[in-house]
């Protein structure tokens, strides 16, 4: 019994204690995909203010019956409900 009330103390107090993860000001990520060809995708991610945040894709493709390139920009909007 003694082994279970610590356990459940021990879990407890590790939830209390957990946070979430900050949101960086900056981000940068890459995509790489393969269909019948190469694809590749470069984003960056920028913050602005503290709920929104900027997002510019640039990608290109290299396909068995087309070659392409794709360009793309987007604004998110962060929402937690609460």
């Amino acid at each position: 019994m003694k082994k279970i009330l610590l356990t459940v103390a021990i879990a407890l107090g590790g939830f209390a204690m957990m946070n979430a993860q900050e949101i960086s000001k900056n981000a940068i990520g890459l995509r790489l995909g393969d269909g019948d060809g190469f694809g590749a995708e470069v984003s960056y991610q920028r913050a602005v203010g503290d709920d929104n945040r900027l997002e510019f894709v640039l990608g290109i493709r290299d396909g068995k019956n087309f070659d392409g390139f794709s360009g793309a920009d987007c604004f998110q909007i962060i929402f937690f409900p609460g």
